[in-house]
């Protein structure tokens, strides 16, 4: 019987999970905020350009970002979230009002990460 990826490449996963979190600098808190994500290019960028390593150790049929001719909104939040969650990793997020340096208000989430052991 064939081995499954979770098994066989524990390690190696676990090890993307980490890049993952420390490309996504969460706060104290373990969160970060969608605008700033939403901002931050070279952030989505350094994710993106890990989905050929991800091929390797993850099943990524069922994650829309890795399907061919099909939109995404956000192709490197959808990442994030397929990928952690395969690992047991929880997402909860939360609607929060920033205010911006020039006094607009603008309304965001809060995603909070955990891990489900």
């Amino acid at each position: 019987m064939r081995q499954k990826l979770s098994e066989k490449y524990y390690k190696e996963r676990e090890e993307i999970c980490e890049k993952i979190l420390f490309i996504l600098k969460l706060d104290i808190n373990n969160s970060f905020i969608l605008s700033d994500f939403d901002d931050n290019m070279q952030m989505q960028k350094q994710l993106l350009d890990m989905k050929e390593e991800i091929q390797k150790y993850f099943a990524c049929s069922t994650i829309s970002s890795f399907k061919p001719n099909f939109e995404c909104k956000r192709p490197y939040l959808n990442l994030v979230r397929g990928i952690l969650r395969k690992q047991g990793y929880i997402f909860n997020s939360s609607n929060i009002v920033l205010k911006k340096e020039n006094g607009e208000n603008i309304i965001t989430k809060k995603y909070f990460i955990f891990r489900n052991n």
